[in-house]
């Protein structure tokens, strides 16, 4: 979730009057809140994943696990086996089912009935992550702090990982991969298998390569190019 944009949820649920209730809770917790948002509610999983196949995008997932033809899980799978990143809450009736949730990285499990504290905890902490704009990067000096909105882009070495400031390198013992995992998919993208661009930071895109608008300039790919140009497109567009 971008800076400054709206958190969009979509919750799905097979019985109108949960569906309802998790929708009115949730807008309800984050107008108190002060968090833009939109919600979308859905009857069924396929109506969900039809939407997101033609290009509609959740920040949130609030899943139903027992729902007729398409169950909570497997929308969850299908969705992690296309690279959607979501995050996801499961709202079940039955806590062992929710505790299956590990298998796609879901972020929290409620069951119902749903205790209202326990959506709104859920809630904040999902915004946290979505909106955290610092990192630490572990140096040989120590924790080193650093925002988001600072790096510019990232780049594997032979001994670990470089993050690219605005205003200096630093250098981290840490692998690439899992440099990677600690970048809000949001706002950095993978553009090359050594290099991560931060798309708050780019001017431009051309052929394989990114101009930032320090000037530094970040390859792409050339077999990921028509992918990352999309990316950067949907970004700047969304």
């Amino acid at each position: 979730m971008p800076t400054g944009k709206e958190l969009k949820i979509a919750v799905v649920d097979d019985i109108e009057g949960d569906r309802l209730q998790i929708a009115d809770m949730t807008r309800d917790i984050l107008i108190n809140a002060k968090v833009p948002h939109s919600i979308s509610a859905y009857a069924d999983g396929k109506s969900l994943l039809d939407d997101i196949r033609s290009g509609k995008k959740y920040n949130l997932l609030l899943l139903d696990i027992l729902m007729d033809e398409m169950d909570g899980m497997s929308l969850a799978k299908t969705l992690r086996d296309h690279g959607n990143d979501s995050m996801i809450i499961f709202i079940s009736i039955s806590q062992e089912l929710c505790r299956r949730g590990y298998h796609v990285d879901a972020s929290r499990y409620l069951v119902k009935p749903l205790d209202k504290e326990e959506l709104k905890e859920a809630l904040m902490c999902c915004c946290d992550k979505l909106t955290k704009k610092e990192i630490l990067l572990p140096t040989d000096k120590g924790q080193y702090r650093t925002s988001f909105s600072n790096i510019q882009y990232v780049e594997a070495y032979d001994r670990g990982t470089r993050f690219i400031l605005s205003d200096e390198t630093v250098e981290t013992r840490l692998k690439f991969s899992e440099a990677e995992g600690m970048l809000p998919k949001s706002m950095f993208l993978l553009c090359h298998r050594a290099y991560i661009v931060n798309l708050l930071l780019t001017k431009y895109i051309c052929q394989y390569e990114f101009q930032m608008k320090s000037g530094a300039r970040v390859p792409i790919s050339r077999y990921r190019y028509n992918e990352v140009n999309q990316q950067f497109v949907d970004y700047v567009t969304d």
